[in-house]
Parts: structure tokens; C-alpha cells; sequence
């Protein structure tokens, strides 16, 4: 009985350090893909527009940007695309934050993309309307599940980054009351931005 009580308190102490350290091993380095998005394309023009504090704030040590996004073919849009690898909890779905500035979801449903898929949805406050799309991408699919999201990001953590580059949290939001060709984003606009 005393050698399993020693046992188990090895486990413990074991477990107990390896969950103070492991944290603050580093991860692999991943590339900066926020920096490596195109500014401008084919079919777009962009410009960086700042974060709000309040933003900055909520995002802790989670890296974005956001842009202003004028189609050529007509229709402005706002990305903003998140690195979770600073503070992946700053990572989730959209509509909560959406649903929280007092808009609400009056069409939700899945889309495709080149190699995934992602959320639109259609919302209104007052009498304004708006839509939006929104899908995580890791460098080669993109996908719309944030328990996925967690796995991988928990994998990434676990093998000190090794498993893989961290998913990148992508919404485009058009600007409110302007129609905004949706299936031309899809096709032409994500691809360009470079989430094949």
C-alpha cells in the first residue's frame, strides 16, 4: 500500500511540474502570415485600419489586423483575421461578438470554399442589415468548427508547435446596408488573400 501511495505522489509532483513548465517552453516558430496577406489583388484594393482599444485589449496576446477591403467589382469590406498563438482563448466564433454588439442572426448557414468551408450569416440591429462570412484557416484547408480549432491549437501546444502552423481566424464583414457579392469572395477575393 505504501509503494502505491509513492506512486501516485511521484505521478502527481511529475504532473504538477511538467504542467508549470510546459508553458513557458517556446513554440516553433510559425510564419507570420498576418503580414504575408496581400494588400492588394486582381480583383481588390486594401488598407490597414487600426484596432479599437478596446479590441486591443480583448485580444490580450493574440495578434490581428484589419482591413478595409474595396472590391473592384463594388462593395467594401472589413477583415480582420486573428492569430490566436499569443492567446488562443481570444479565438471563437464571431457571431457571439456579432450577437453582443446587438446584432441578430437572421440567416445562418454553411458555405464552400476552394478547400473547406465557411459560415455566413445575415444579421440586423435596428434597421440596419448586414452579412458576413467567417471560417478558420490552417494554411491549406479552411474549416468551421471551433472544437477543431481547439484540437489543433492543443496539438500545436502539445508538440511545442511542431504539428503545424496555428489557425488563423478569418472574418469578412460587409459594411452595413451594402450588397456585397458573396460567391465572387468566395471564388476570387479568400484565394487571393492567400487561404487556398
Amino acid at each position: 500500500m505504501k509503494r502505491k501511495s509513492i506512486i501516485i505522489w511521484t505521478l502527481c509532483a511529475v504532473a504538477a511540474i511538467t504542467a508549470l513548465i510546459w508553458p513557458m517552453l517556446p513554440l516553433a516558430e510559425s510564419p507570420d502570415r498576418l503580414a504575408n496577406m496581400p494588400l492588394d489583388g486582381p480583383d481588390f484594393q486594401s488598407h490597414q485600419v487600426d484596432l479599437s482599444n478596446a479590441d486591443r485589449e480583448f485580444l490580450g496576446g493574440a495578434n490581428a489586423v484589419q482591413r478595409l477591403v474595396r472590391l473592384r467589382t463594388g462593395g467594401n469590406l472589413v477583415m480582420t483575421v486573428v492569430d490566436g498563438s499569443g492567446n488562443r482563448h481570444a479565438v471563437h466564433d464571431p457571431t457571439y461578438c456579432l450577437a453582443g454588439g446587438g446584432w441578430q442572426v437572421r440567416e445562418k448557414h454553411t458555405v464552400a470554399l476552394h478547400s473547406g468551408s465557411a459560415v455566413w450569416i445575415a444579421m440586423h440591429k435596428d434597421s440596419e442589415s448586414m452579412e458576413a462570412l467567417w471560417f478558420f484557416d490552417d494554411g491549406s484547408s479552411q474549416f468551421t468548427s471551433p472544437l477543431s480549432y481547439l484540437a489543433r491549437t492543443s496539438l500545436r501546444r502539445a508538440t511545442l508547435g511542431h504539428s503545424g502552423p496555428e489557425p488563423l481566424l478569418v472574418m469578412l464583414k460587409a459594411l452595413p446596408g451594402e450588397p456585397v457579392d458573396w460567391n465572387r469572395v468566395r471564388q476570387i477575393l479568400i484565394p487571393a488573400l492567400g487561404f487556398q
